[in-house]
Order: C-alpha cells, then sequence, then structure tokens
C-alpha cells in the first residue's frame, strides 16, 4: 500500500512538472508558438510526455474503471472543446462574410485568440487563402477543420453566391445538429460498459460461487433447485456457443464506435445496411441546397450536378449522377430524385405544386426542415424503444444471475431445519 502511494505520488509530480514545462515554455515564447526555437520545441514535447505518462500510469495505479471512465470522457471533453472552437470560427466567418471583410485577417485572429488542434487548422486555411486558393477547396484540403456537412455547404453556397446565407443557416441549427448521433453513442456506450460488467460478474459466480454450491448439495445429497440448474445450463451453452454472445456484443460496440466517430466527425459513411435510417437527413441536404441554387436564379439541375460532384457520402453520390442521367435524357428533376430515392413521393408532390405556383424556394426549405423534424422524431423513438428492450433483457439476465444464486442458500437452510 506505501508503495502504491508513493508511485502514486511520483507520477503526479511528473504531471505537475510536466505543467511546469508548458507554463515555462508559453512564457518564454510570449504565447506564439513559431517563435520558439528548437529548445523550446524539445521541452514542450518532454512536458506533454511526462504529462500523458504520468497520466497513463495514474489510471493503471487507480484501476481499471477509471481508466476505462477517462478513456470514454476524456475524448468527449477534447471533441466538445474543438466542436466549441469549431462554430465560434464558423460564425466570424459569417460575419465577415455578411458584412464583407476579408477573411483571412478574421481567421488570423481566431488562430491568434486560441490554441489548439482548431486554430493550428484555421492557420493552414488562412495560409493556402493567401497562396491564392478558392475557399471551397481550401477548406477542403485544410481536414480536420470543418465536417463533411459544412463542407459541402461553403462549397454548395460559394458556387451559387449565397455563401453568407447558407453559413447563417447553419449556425442557427448547429445546436440541434448531431443530437441523434450524440444519443446513440451516449445510450450504446453505457450498454456496453454494463453488458461488459455483467459479463464479468457471471464469469465470476460460474466459476467460483456456483461449483462450490455444486459441491455443497452433492455433500448433502439434494438436488439444486431447477432456475439454477437452468442457469448453469445456459451457462454451458454460452461457453460452448460463445461467438453467440458477440451478436449483442458486437453491435452494441459497432454502434457506439461508429456513432462516437460521427459524432466528432472523424467518419461520415453509414454503417452497411442502415443508410435508409438517414434518408430524410440526406434529403433535407439535398432539398437545402437546391433552394439555394432556386433562391440565387441558378438552374436546379446545375445544383444536381453540383451536388452529384460533392456530396460526402458515395451512395447517395452514385444516386445523384443517375439522377443528372435522368437530367440529361430529358427527365423531370422532381421525378428523377424520385425514382432514385433521393426524395420521398410526398416531397415530390409538394414540389411540383410549388413550382407551378411559383414558390419552389420555400417549399424546398420547408420540406427540409419537415424531413429534418421527422427524422429527429422516428430515430429518437427508435431509440428509446431498442434502450428499453436491451435493458430488459438485462434485467431478466440479472434476475436469472441472482434467483439462480439466491434459490440454494434458501432451499439448503430449509432442508438443513
Amino acid at each position: 500500500m506505501i508503495a502504491a502511494t508513493a508511485h502514486l505520488v511520483a507520477f503526479l509530480g511528473a504531471i505537475l512538472f510536466g505543467c511546469a514545462i508548458l507554463l515555462a515554455v508559453q512564457i518564454l515564447s510570449g504565447g506564439a508558438r513559431e517563435q520558439r526555437d528548437s529548445v523550446q520545441q524539445a521541452l514542450h514535447v518532454a512536458g506533454w510526455i511526462l504529462i500523458l505518462a504520468g497520466g497513463s500510469a495514474v489510471l493503471l495505479i487507480a484501476g481499471w474503471i477509471p481508466a476505462v471512465v477517462a478513456a470514454v470522457v476524456l475524448p468527449a471533453v477534447v471533441d466538445r472543446r474543438r466542436r466549441a472552437q469549431r462554430y465560434a470560427l464558423l460564425s466570424a466567418l459569417v460575419v465577415a462574410f455578411e458584412r464583407r471583410i476579408g477573411v483571412i485577417p478574421i481567421l488570423l485572429a481566431c488562430a491568434s485568440e486560441r490554441r489548439g488542434y482548431v486554430s493550428r487548422r484555421a492557420m493552414d486555411l488562412a495560409a493556402r487563402l493567401q497562396a491564392g486558393w478558392a475557399l471551397p477547396d481550401a477548406v477542403d484540403a485544410t481536414g480536420g477543420l470543418f465536417p463533411p456537412d459544412i463542407r459541402l455547404a461553403i462549397r454548395m453556397g460559394h458556387g451559387s453566391g449565397r455563401l453568407a446565407q447558407v453559413l447563417r443557416e447553419l449556425v442557427d441549427r448547429a445546436d440541434n445538429s448531431d443530437a441523434i448521433d450524440a444519443q446513440v453513442a451516449g445510450k450504446a456506450t453505457y450498454l456496453l460498459i454494463v453488458l461488459q460488467f455483467l459479463l464479468m460478474i457471471s464469469v465470476f459466480l460460474m466459476l467460483k460461487i456456483v461449483p462450490a454450491l455444486q459441491r455443497i448439495f452433492e455433500e448433502f445429497g439434494v438436488e439444486l433447485p431447477r432456475l439454477t440448474i437452468l442457469m448453469v445450463n445456459v451457462a454451458h451453452f454460452a461457453a460452448a456457443y460463445w461467438f453467440l454472445v458477440l451478436a449483442l456484443w458486437v453491435p452494441l460496440m459497432l454502434a457506439a464506435c461508429h456513432a462516437s466517430l460521427r459524432y466528432m466527425g472523424v467518419v461520415q459513411r453509414d454503417l452497411p445496411g442502415i443508410t435508409w435510417l438517414r434518408r430524410r437527413l440526406h434529403a433535407a441536404a439535398l432539398l437545402d441546397t437546391l433552394a439555394t441554387f432556386t433562391r440565387a436564379d441558378r438552374p436546379i439541375t446545375e445544383g444536381i450536378a453540383a451536388l452529384a460532384q460533392s456530396y460526402p457520402v458515395a451512395s447517395i453520390r452514385t444516386r445523384l449522377a443517375r439522377a443528372v442521367g435522368d437530367l440529361a435524357g430529358g427527365a423531370d428533376w422532381c421525378a428523377s430524385l424520385a425514382r432514385r430515392r433521393l426524395i420521398s413521393d410526398f416531397d415530390r408532390g409538394v414540389l411540383e405544386a410549388a413550382q407551378r405556383v411559383g414558390n419552389l424556394p420555400w417549399a424546398m426549405a420547408e420540406m427540409a426542415e419537415g424531413n429534418r423534424r421527422r427524422h429527429t422524431t422516428r430515430a429518437i423513438a427508435m431509440i428509446q424503444t431498442a434502450f428499453v428492450a436491451i435493458l430488459l433483457c438485462y434485467g431478466l439476465f440479472v434476475f436469472l444471475l441472482f434467483v439462480g444464486n439466491f434459490m440454494p442458500l434458501v432451499k439448503l437452510i430449509t432442508v438443513l431445519t
């Protein structure tokens, strides 16, 4: 115990020493990263190594439970910080475009105000713009600054000449974005952690407690309760066909990892077979873009062609390319989008009616918002239903474990008395 405490204090000291080194480098360089010399850069790296090594050692000493919690919480905290910085930068760009202020000074000011990943990416974006890059190409080349949906909006807004309005709409609905992915990531991670605990507890009970109960009952010549026998048979079945347990574990793991990575903007692809679950979100993005082109008095076919080249999801790009082929053959754009399952038949009917009365941009925006609301409502209902169903299965499993291990004690006391 004393040795463990001494090690813990030593590792905490390493963390504090690393923080002191970083603070000293910050003071010596005047807060400017580009002004650091080679010695200061080496000290900066050494400080972070001390912090990371000391933090990892502290988590290992504290046990695997704090390590798991840290592995879940720390990425979420970092992502939340980056997300806030990203949308602050986006809001500043909106003001710059609306008031016709230079974008490069805004980027440099935002980069100098804060430190970190987003600030470095903002500096890279400013450097590309100074080199003469077009804004959409510069944003695409600056990986990690904005997620794919924002990059698409910037490209489409730039192409239609309504970039400020498009970005303003993105900022206004930023609070509601990614809410479904956040729920899936949180609930799937929770269920996965609970499942790990249940599996560990059940393995301990089946390896330590149940064999002892079996020996005791054999010594007294008493048969185990039926529920305990059922529990043992289920355990033997699970041990023999362990791969069937993966039928629950693997989907939860995939859902937790995929939703977390999507929420953090690392991946944009849908898992195989579930693209249809997000079809309304894709339809909303398409309609928003087409509404932007329509308000700018640009042809709808031009907007569809631009989406076919730039949409971040490959399967949707393929459908859009087929729709472009339909349009080249003289097909109506509404009929083509509905035929390629990019919009619903209901959307098609409303858009055709709005086109006849000359109110197409408003109808597109309203249908896009309606698709988002319906997606959110249905997705939340599906998530809650699946969550409750899995919790009930967990409860049944816990009931079987508890009663299966408690009933032998009751029966043994009854027999002995």
